[in-house]
């Protein structure tokens, strides 16, 4: 149950204005639904200042940077947004460890004071705020230092000190914050289990999606630029990134099966433009496309493709993707990876490309009707009121012990 009435703060990697799914959002809008919310924007960098000055939103974060405006505006009922009134140092490039500590410190002051500021405008008080840090792993070693809140909690849902703007000093910062947070949350058995390895109070879960326009019963019209590609029709929507997708094994699978067409929708980047894929003719990128047409295109494919390539930055990914091609009652070939084994009784999980082949072939072979729906109800079931769920339930379990 929740616990009273407690306001929770979400300190976000993405802005609010933004309007992008991310996982802070979510978990904020959910919990907006029993207490108070803050969703806490990051702060406004120096970089960031140059590279967005000249539009109208970077222009607007800089004011409020500054103090300019109204920092802390209501988003909706129970639940507000705010972005703080400091400029971050951008120090990311400094390889000296003191130097970095020093400027990261003055960071967080500034980002915590605001905070604080914002929090008592509200008439909330800081020490019955529960924090819930979204992987901002260099402000977050902080948090109980300048915050002081009722519990300070740690979400991981990537393994972001594999990245390259994290890597240098998130491979021991974040080890930190996790060892300071009350209890850390992860997406994935996998990322839990890294994180169990600074604190033992890590747990998964799960991932919450929103499947409500993912309707396998609804019979969806066919889109216009997929009406001439022929069948079968094996796909992918999402973002095409050869960082996490494996475009050597893409171009192998239309190589050896020319009677495949292959359907990629999405926007895609540099290496996927510059890939062989668009040589072949069995291969069809369709774009970057709305929301809101997705089941559709979904649902006119034969088989859908999760084509992950396995690397440190993707192995613990939780692919969101999965459950909403499961919700429409799709076959699924995956690659396998660890965050994978949960979704193996409902998805052919592959490592190369001759299992991927098989997989695949199998995968477009007619499928009981129970086999459907059961995989239709697993996916239903990864909603965000259920992860609520579980960070509840260590919440009361803290507080009361």
């Amino acid at each position: 149950m929740p616990p009273g009435d407690k306001p929770h703060i979400i300190i976000a990697q993405q802005e609010w204005a933004l309007d992008l799914g991310s996982n802070a959002r979510n978990l904020a809008v959910e919990f907006s639904k029993h207490n108070p919310v803050m969703y806490v924007n990051p702060a406004m960098d120096i970089k960031s200042i140059f590279r967005q000055i000249r539009t109208s939103h970077g222009k607007k974060r800089l004011l409020l940077a500054l103090g300019i405006g109204a920092n802390t505006i209501k988003a909706s009922e129970n639940l507000w947004v705010h972005s703080p009134a400091t400029i971050s140092y951008s120090i990311n490039w400094l390889k000296n460890v003191p130097l970095y500590n020093f400027f990261n410190r003055r960071n967080a002051k500034g980002f915590f004071r605001s905070l604080r500021k914002a929090i008592a405008a509200l008439e909330w008080n800081n020490k019955d705020c529960v924090v819930v840090n979204d992987s901002q792993m260099f402000t977050g070693v902080f948090t109980k230092r300048y915050l002081q809140p009722l519990l300070s909690f740690y979400y991981i849902r990537d393994n972001l000190i594999e990245h390259p703007y994290f890597k240098f000093h998130g491979g021991r910062i974040e080890p930190l914050t996790i060892e300071g947070a009350d209890a850390v949350f992860a997406n994935s058995a996998y990322l839990a289990d890294y994180a169990r390895h600074y604190n033992h109070f890590s747990m998964d879960i799960g991932q919450g999606c929103e499947l409500d326009m993912y309707d396998a019963e609804k019979q969806y019209e066919i889109p216009a630029d997929m009406q001439n590609i022929p069948k079968p029709r094996i796909g992918y929507i999402g973002f095409l990134t050869g960082e996490r997708l494996d475009i050597n094994l893409l171009e192998e699978l239309a190589l050896r099966r020319k009677q495949w067409s292959f359907v990629y929708i999405g926007p895609e980047e540099i290496m996927f433009q510059k890939s062989r894929l668009h040589s072949l003719p069995n291969v069809y990128f369709l774009g970057t496309k709305k929301p809101v047409t997705l089941p559709g295109y979904i649902q006119h494919l034969d088989v859908c493709l999760n084509p992950q390539l396995i690397n440190p930055l993707t192995v613990g990914n939780y692919p969101r993707k999965i459950d909403e091609y499961l919700a429409m009652g799709q076959p699924v070939v995956a690659t396998k990876t660890p965050a994978m084994q949960m979704f193996e009784e409902h998805v052919q999980l592959s490592t190369n490309v001759s299992e991927y082949l098989y997989a695949i072939e199998a995968a477009l072979k007619p499928r009981a009707d129970k086999e459907i729906s059961d995989a239709i109800s697993f996916a239903k079931g990864h909603t965000w009121q259920a992860c609520i769920a579980k960070i509840y339930q260590v919440q009361n379990q803290i507080l009361n012990a």
